[in-house]
């Protein structure tokens, strides 16, 4: 009980200290997602209705990718390189429970909703598909969660100049040569090799399925790799902040 109320007094703390920027944050995932589902189509002269998926679905995926994988560890690398860490933050940190960043749903629900705008009456979505997605939004918590671990464990172990470099690699890595908005057919074969090990697609795979059951499966082996890589990204950062405590 005492560690379950340290934890939630660190989530707290971080949360008052980053009042001012969070509705800065959810503005800013809401119009990247709006801008992946109403942008990319301007690329392609048509679209076809498993495109037209792959694009809607693939934009909650970035969104949650590009905060767990991209903001997290460049704040937190940050707050490392100047010391801004309070004692509870310390004694919190010694018991080994990160603070999950506070990953906002209006990125997700925003492509939702301009996906069922822009091709209600097209060969993709419908409004009853997005409204689905909202109850079964387990899901979307396993992805955040995987990719705030995995991006907490970088910041742990690597200097936070490292950490900006490797952070800004894997946003070309992600929005180029990662299946979310495109199949893993589409890639070189030693690329979806890679692919099915690291928890990139998974994570796609997993929102595809989530919100387009129909169009897409749901792999078990999905989950399964989110979770392994979890695990993977807790316990490294668990053994970093031992090792600093």
């Amino acid at each position: 009980m005492q560690a379950l109320r340290s934890y939630r007094l660190l989530v707290t703390w971080q949360s008052l200290r980053k009042k001012a920027y969070l509705p800065l944050m959810m503005a800013v995932q809401t119009l990247f997602s709006l801008g992946i589902v109403l942008g990319y189509p301007l690329l392609f002269p048509t679209l076809d209705r498993t495109t037209i998926y792959l694009i809607a679905t693939g934009a909650p995926a970035i969104s949650m990718l590009s905060v767990g994988l991209v903001a997290l560890p460049q704040t937190v690398g940050e707050a490392e390189e100047q010391r801004a860490a309070s004692p509870t933050c310390a004694r919190c940190r010694s018991r080994g429970f990160p603070t999950l960043w506070p990953t906002s749903q209006s990125g997700w629900r925003s492509s939702c909703r301009a996906w069922s705008w822009a091709y209600s009456s097209g060969p993709g979505g419908s409004a009853w598909t997005c409204r689905s997605a909202r109850w079964s939004s387990r899901p979307f918590v396993m992805v955040a969660l995987t990719s705030t671990c995995v991006g907490y464990a970088l910041a742990s172990v690597l200097p936070y100049m490292l950490t900006v470099i490797i952070t800004q690699a894997i946003v070309v890595f992600v929005f180029m040569f990662s299946p979310l908005t495109f199949l893993p057919d589409k890639l070189p074969a030693w690329l979806e090799t890679i692919h099915r090990l690291l928890p990139i697609q998974a994570m796609g795979e997993v929102t595809r399925g989530t919100i387009a059951p129909n169009e897409f499966p749901l792999p078990p082996g999905a989950f399964l790799t989110l979770a392994v890589w979890c695990v993977l990204g807790f316990l490294v950062t668990y053994a970093a902040m031992t090792r600093r405590a």
